[in-house]
């Protein structure tokens, strides 16, 4: 079916630049980076990622998690969390708003690959469905 369109949520540039060059380099397109959830929430509406790579700790005054209720109430967009926190009331808040999984950081670079193909063979399903 091809592989995916990917937005980035992740306000630390150089994790940014980073994931930018390993999805891109998998062959999968990057449609978009986002810092903030007001730039995510614009990114979703204009671009309409079929995968969300999105970071718990983003700038702004809402997290990565509210981000992706709210995208959770418009779309159905698969959203890998990215985190450094893996304190378990994070990780039980973000589990609340369905994640795709989580890759932890510092981001092992297989781990992220086997989660993004992952999803994407998953998707393919869905659509055969």
């Amino acid at each position: 079916m091809g592989l995916k369109r990917i937005l980035i949520v992740e306000d630390d540039m150089i994790i940014q630049m980073f994931l930018n060059k390993i999805i891109t380099s998998l062959g999968f397109d990057v449609v978009g980076e986002a810092r903030t959830c007001e730039q995510a929430l614009q990114k979703v509406n204009d671009f309409k990622p079929e995968i969300i790579l999105m970071d718990i700790g983003i700038a702004g005054d809402k997290d990565g998690i509210i981000t992706t209720e709210l995208i959770n109430q418009k779309y159905d967009i698969p959203v890998l969390f990215l985190t450094g926190n893996s304190d378990e009331s994070t990780l039980n808040r973000a589990r609340s708003v369905n994640p795709a999984g989580f890759v932890f950081k510092p981001i092992n670079e297989n781990h992220l690959k086997t989660k993004l193909f992952e999803l994407n063979e998953l998707l393919d399903k869905k659509k055969l469905a």
